[in-house]
């Protein structure tokens, strides 16, 4: 069944609870939740709705399970949780039933909303919390396209413990049962990073990925086919590292390779003529581009859109936005400019971070409801050779291994693995 994605609005009615009379006790609040369903579906029946919240200062995770209850769409589903005060990354998941474009559908239905500051104070007027949802097909058993396997940005640290670079790689795995072809195939690097949190406007978010660097797989279509529960190696350097490094990677065996023309001769980049050049759209560096090495982006995998060429795509999907930057109580309005990608194009997407610098999802939570890292701290030196790598969800009868994907990191992935570019999952 494909994936239809809608907007689903979670109105969080924050209200402010009698304080325990122990001084020493945190004040809570109750915050009733109320579901609707969208007007784009008719005959929507929810049922079976979940509420987890999670105190991103302490880490205390709750989790309040409605009673079972239908509710039509004219109707709300409503109920509610007493909870301490704190910031909060707030999720909600269901079942619903429902007819779209006269078709009748079952799926699943999610919503999320991160840094939500859960207070009140008696006698105020009560604020409104409004949390974006979807609906979405769970395809963990039986697969559905290409999905990114691995991400290795960290880079590798030498024996004389100094940073190495030009060894960073995407893994790209077919998770379908069908021979797929990767030609088209773009790698994206988020705009925004999921460690600083700003306004930013216009917010594009429930439709696209403001990006700052695109590489593309070449090909006419067919050119390069990828058999059922196969991967492909997408690399910064395709060369042998363990000739400069010995903890580093053998990378000649790579299918495709991002190759940059730096303008400074200072800083250039390695070419394996006998790996193919991902071909570059766009990069906010004039210089050589390689992942964050302590993840502070999300990274996307998408297909180029039907008849879209290099020449459209940069004419028709340029995006400048302005926000302000807040330093020292000081406001800085800033403004920038990149490339967007839509979320219909998007077959995959990874928010990642370090574990203890997360602050927001920067895609779509259609696309990616959760996060995964490499690091506690920031500039922890032990990340160095680690990667995210996603699990394995089942083998079939044949051994064609399917992974994971549930369009949450934080549930899909293995963070910190020991980075390895020929892994074999199992």
């Amino acid at each position: 069944m494909k994936t239809h994605y809608l907007m689903l609005v979670f109105a969080l009615l924050i209200g402010f609870t009698a304080c325990d009379d122990d001084k020493n006790s945190v004040p809570q609040v109750t915050v009733p939740i109320s579901l609707s369903a969208p007007d784009s579906v008719q005959n929507a029946v929810i049922s079976n709705v979940t509420a987890t919240l999670k105190n991103i200062t302490t880490g205390k995770e709750s989790t309040v399970v409605a009673a079972p209850n239908n509710v039509r769409a004219t109707t709300t589903f409503d109920f509610t949780v007493t909870i301490d005060e704190g910031l909060y990354n707030i999720t909600v998941e269901g079942d619903i039933a429902y007819t779209f474009q006269d078709k009748e559908w079952t799926s699943r239905v999610r919503g999320y909303k991160g840094n939500v500051q859960l207070t009140g104070n008696s006698g105020s007027t009560t604020p409104t919390v409004a949390l974006e949802g979807f609906l979405y097909t769970d395809n963990t058993t039986t697969g559905g396209d290409f999905v990114i396997a691995e991400i290795f940005f960290t880079g590798t640290e030498t024996p004389e413990g100094k940073q190495y670079t030009g060894d960073k790689y995407f893994r790209i795995f077919n998770n379908s049962s069908d021979t797929l072809y990767a030609d088209r195939l773009m790698i994206a690097e988020s705009q925004f990073q999921t460690v600083k949190k700003y306004d930013y406007t216009p917010d594009i978010t429930a439709n696209a990925l403001a990006v700052q660097a695109v590489y593309v797989v070449p090909g006419n279509g067919k050119d390069y086919p990828v058999a059922p529960g196969k991967s492909i190696l997408i690399c910064d350097n395709a060369i042998d590292h363990t000739k400069a490094n010995t903890n580093s990677f053998d990378l000649t065996k790579a299918d495709f390779e991002w190759y940059d023309e730096s303008s400074n001769p200072n800083f250039t980049d390695v070419n394996n003529p006998d790996v193919p050049d991902m071909d570059k759209y766009y990069c906010y560096t004039a210089t050589i581009w390689g992942p964050h090495n302590r993840g502070f982006h999300a990274y996307a995998l998408a297909r180029l859109g039907e008849n879209e060429t290099k020449t459209s795509y940069l004419k028709n999907y340029a995006h400048a936005y302005t926000y302000n930057m807040v330093i020292g109580g000081n406001t800085y309005p800033m403004s920038d400019d990149g490339y967007k990608i839509p979320n219909s194009w998007i077959l995959d997407a990874v928010n990642c971070s370090i574990k203890s610098e997360f602050v927001w999802l920067v895609t779509s939570p259609s696309l990616d409801l959760g996060w995964t890292y490499c690091g506690t701290v920031d500039k922890d030196a032990s990340r160095y050779g680690k990667s995210v790598r996603r699990k394995v969800e089942s083998i079939t009868e044949d051994g064609r291994v399917i992974l994971k994907d549930t369009n949450n990191s934080s549930v899909d992935f293995d963070a910190e693995v020991k980075a390895d570019p020929y892994y074999v999952f199992k």
